[in-house]
């Protein structure tokens, strides 16, 4: 036993980490203080700072050079995804939320900086889920109904200095140099039952900066039929939820949750090109009446306002692309969905206040395009779009198909480096 000791002794003592270079590692970019313009938002701002990526050249090829994170956040970045053209020169990382979601009050987010000439692609391993908040509602204000009364204890825990009276808030903020691509194809937000969420991202490219931007979301758990006999815990202080406040619905979990709001902002050359926002809120939780006297449940179900002013309707997306990078993309994105756009203006949005189709095939999508200006001159650098479908099978199949022409530029097309077609 003396040998091994006397070995052990000889070893080097291991040098303690040197604190400031640590530091430096953990603290946010400088760029992240006034990237939000004339619009402080704090809230955004705090989910930034959760994770960061920069990107640049190592050995003559795109890399993350620095990368960063915290809870509830965390950044991978896999060396295999290139998998249809691994000559790509493209950086991808995955985000991933511990626990499988957002709680109430969660702040995540991460700040990218993709340097001139790099490539980079902004990914998850499935839909952001966002879990539910106390049913308290914000502070000081009073309950609509009996129903919606809750115990003392979920009261004092929703209290307005708790975590879970403030909304759940993603963000991101992005730089993209001359030359470089930033990609950002998150699969879609999942907002589960009385969830409130609010998403806000910001780009700012250089004057030959690409960037593919997609920002979605799904009507909820569409196969969930709640109820009190389900066995979920309710909000209501802990325990089962009593199935006399939450029925089953047939139809699943829809468009139940209490509010979503996303934006997203794109720069050129400091010069903003794009305000891009969709916010979605119940108005009503079926207490109310139409003129016509006919109460909002009637014609709603038990899932209230939104579920019955959505309809058919379970996924919605906003596509970005602008750059050179994109313009491939950009214009398969427009052939692929033009012909929805025409059906669109020409009425094909009747019918989809019908309830939604259970075999997911009801065959249609509804769809328009924007061009996307940029400079004195008003040119054409990009296209926006917008999708909403009545299953998220069918948006995904047109956005692998729309997006197809980028997995030259990323090395795997969109939606599919997992297998997925």
């Amino acid at each position: 036993m003396a040998g091994p000791r006397k070995r052990r002794a000889a070893e080097p003592e291991r040098e303690p980490e040197d604190e400031p270079a640590r530091s430096a590692v953990m603290a946010p970019p400088a760029w992240l203080d006034g990237h939000w313009g004339a619009v402080p938002d704090p809230e955004a701002d705090a989910a930034c700072r959760c994770g960061v990526l920069e990107v640049s050249r190592s050995a003559g090829e795109s890399a993350a050079t620095r990368l960063y994170h915290q809870y509830p956040l965390r950044l991978i970045v896999p060396r295999r995804v290139k998998t249809a053209f691994p000559d790509a020169d493209c950086v991808w990382c995955y985000s991933v939320t511990f626990g499988g979601g957002l709680v109430a009050g969660d702040r995540s987010g991460m700040s990218v900086d993709v340097a001139d000439g790099c490539a980079a692609v902004l990914a998850t391993q499935g839909t952001t889920k966002i879990y539910k908040h106390a049913r308290g509602g914000p502070a000081g204000k009073s309950p609509a109904s009996a129903s919606e009364r809750i115990t003392d204890e979920a009261s004092r825990y929703s209290a307005a200095d708790a975590k879970t009276s403030r909304d759940t808030v993603q963000a991101l903020a992005a730089r993209i140099g001359d030359g470089a691509l930033l990609a950002a194809l998150p699969d879609p937000a999942q907002a589960f039952r009385d969830s409130r969420f609010r998403n806000r991202q910001r780009f700012k490219l250089k004057s030959t900066g690409s960037l593919a931007l997609v920002d979605w979301v799904t009507a909820g758990r569409a196969g969930f039929e709640g109820g009190g006999a389900g066995g979920f815990t309710s909000g209501y202080g802990g325990g089962v939820a009593p199935a006399t406040q939450f029925p089953r619905d047939p139809d699943g979990e829809r468009w139940v949750f209490d509010s979503y709001a996303t934006a997203a902002e794109v720069c050129v050359d400091d010069r903003e090109v794009l305000v891009e926002s969709v916010r979605l809120d119940q108005g009503f939780r079926g207490t109310e009446k139409y003129d016509d006297g006919t109460a909002a449940s009637a014609r709603g179900g038990a899932s209230g306002g939104l579920a019955a002013r959505m309809g058919a309707v379970h996924a919605l997306a906003v596509v970005v692309l602008v750059g050179p990078r994109c313009e491939a993309a950009s214009k398969s994105v427009k052939e692929a969905l033009e012909p929805f756009a025409k059906s669109t203006v020409a009425g094909g949005a009747r019918g989809v206040i019908a309830p939604p189709d259970p075999a997911g095939d009801a065959g249609w999508l509804l769809a328009s395009l924007s061009d996307l200006r940029v400079g004195d001159d008003g040119r054409v650098a990009g296209v926006v779009a917008r999708v909403a479908g009545p299953d998220t099978d069918s948006v995904y199949r047109i956005l692998r198909r729309a997006l197809e022409p980028l997995g030259r530029e990323l090395g795997a097309p969109p939606f599919a480096e997992r297998g997925l077609a």
